[in-house]
């Protein structure tokens, strides 16, 4: 006798698929990351993955998506929110975010499959957005936006070689991550 397994509702089964997806195309990019890998780990049949998702690039852009709704609640709301030092704010906030590795990763590999259309355009959005609300917070402007931003995309690169985890014991990584602070 087989037991089944508890129904869950559609937004949590949707919750799931992308938990799973952000492990595989973090890792893996759009074009390595298997959907019957993802499928698998959520174990539901691949078609039913088809179902929420019609396709491979429309989950790999919902797994963007809400990584840039990370970015925007926990580093780009609270600077705009802060009345002193916002990219202070921001900044602890981005560090706090790259130890989630897998954000770091699904971005980078968002910027990878740029050669993409649908995704380049995607990223050229968010990029953009990201970038326009940083330069119009008072006291910011352009040039402190775009220094703030070429910063934490060099921090993205470093916690994506996982850097952090290694500056306790190679001095190099140490005075590199420690740099320009």
């Amino acid at each position: 006798m087989t037991t089944r397994r508890p129904r869950v509702s559609a937004e949590e089964r949707r919750r799931q698929i992308l938990a799973a997806a952000l492990k595989e195309f973090s890792h893996k990019g759009l074009h390595g990351g298997s959907t019957v890998a993802i499928a698998k780990e959520v174990e539901i049949s691949h078609p039913n993955l088809f179902r929420i998702f019609p396709t491979k690039r429309e989950l790999f852009v919902a797994v963007l998506e809400e990584t840039f709704a990370a970015v925007d609640r926990e580093m780009l709301v609270a600077g705009e929110a802060a009345e002193e030092r916002p990219l202070e704010v921001m900044s602890d906030a981005w560090g706090v975010l790259m130890e989630r590795r897998e954000l770091m990763l699904i971005l980078l590999q968002g910027y990878s499959a740029s050669e993409d259309p649908e995704i380049r355009d995607v990223m050229h959005r968010w990029t953009q957005e990201v970038f326009e609300r940083m330069e119009a917070i008072p006291g910011v402007g352009t040039d402190r936006a775009h220094d703030f931003f070429a910063a934490g995309m060099l921090y993205m690169v470093a916690a994506s070689m996982d850097l952090p985890t290694r500056a306790a014991h190679d001095t190099w990584v140490h005075r590199f991550l420690e740099s320009g602070a």
